[in-house]
């Protein structure tokens, strides 16, 4: 009796231990390592020199020109610490598990160099937050947020705003924040998408996670079938993110923390992982992260895929015997 409550009462204080983010701690070290060098913290110098070679949409240069006034270390710190905050809510939100994202490499490489994925993985946790509490409202701030890279979020973002409780209300925040972009500078979207046409530089690195260089448009087939399987909103938006990695020109495998901040498997993170052994091995090994979003798609449908196989299969034994 007495080892049975034993082993009771360890099960209890382990679960307690897992359900403890600990994992902050590890991302606040990480924070106070990379804080004194700003030769490493490059993304962050771009952002706020607002350099031309940036491809981000008009609204985030308001950030980048926040980032701007505020010395190196302060702009440093505000961005990194927003970018904890964020993944942790997205976290909480979508019932991810927290040492996946702030233990993994993409983490430590979007703190590094000081990135904004955090914010964007933010972003999308408070619009799926917010959805389920019939907040629409709050829900399109959390999508403009995530919008600061929509070349990586917007069919995630898509997704959110269709489920949204009120689509027209969930509009209100993006419609007023991108109208106010434009007064400011103009009818800018046809020039940002000339630049982000403007990658080849980009889509051949080895840390890309896209198959558009190796298949081209052909990867885009892929997209009927992800729409049309069915499966819980949490899968599909999983599937949703994995297709915009498998089909994107250009997915870095440092934006896969907005894909671990997600309830997906264990494995996942071993996978972006793999590349921390580059310095044994060889940069080739980054190329096997391209695993991630093929695996993760066929995690994510697999269950609707199973069932659509099943209900198939019983049409057609309810039809022979009829015969």
């Amino acid at each position: 009796m007495a080892i049975a409550r034993l082993r009771q009462l360890a099960r209890v204080r382990l679960l307690a231990y897992s359900g403890f983010p600990w994992s902050l701690g590890v991302a606040l070290g990480l924070l106070l390592f990379f804080a004194p060098h700003p030769e490493w913290h490059l993304d962050l110098e771009l952002f706020r020199e607002q350099n031309e070679i940036l491809r981000y949409p008009a609204y985030a240069h308001w950030l980048f020109a926040l980032l701007g006034r505020l010395t190196e270390p302060a702009a440093y710190l505000t961005l990194s610490l927003a970018s904890i905050a964020g993944l942790y809510f997205a976290v909480r939100a979508f019932g991810g598990v927290h040492w996946m994202v702030f233990t993994s490499f993409a983490f430590a490489w979007i703190l590094f160099y000081g990135q904004l994925d955090g914010l964007v993985a933010g972003g999308l946790g408070l619009a799926w937050w917010a959805s389920g509490r019939n907040r629409p409202v709050l829900a399109g701030a959390g999508l403009i947020l995530a919008s600061l890279k929509p070349q990586l979020s917007l069919p995630v973002c898509l997704a959110l705003w269709w489920w949204s409780p009120s689509r027209s209300k969930s509009l209100l925040i993006p419609g007023s924040v991108l109208l106010l972009s434009m007064l400011t500078s103009g009818f800018w979207i046809p020039g940002w998408l000339d630049e982000l046409g403007d990658i080849d530089h980009l889509v051949l690195l080895s840390r890309n996670l896209s198959f558009w260089p190796e298949l081209g448009n052909w990867i885009f087939l892929i997209w009927p079938l992800i729409l049309a399987i069915p499966g819980s909103k949490e899968r599909k938006l999983v599937a949703v993110l994995a297709g915009t990695a498998l089909t994107s020109p250009y997915f870095p495998l440092p934006s896969a923390v907005l894909i671990l901040a997600m309830a997906v498997p264990w494995w996942a993170w071993g996978i972006v992982q793999l590349p921390m052994l580059s310095f044994l091995v060889g940069s080739w090994i980054y190329f096997v992260g391209k695993a991630l979003p093929v695996t993760l798609l066929l995690w994510a449908l697999w269950p609707g895929l199973r069932s659509v196989l099943r209900r198939s299969s019983a049409q057609d034994r309810s039809l022979s015997n009829v015969q």
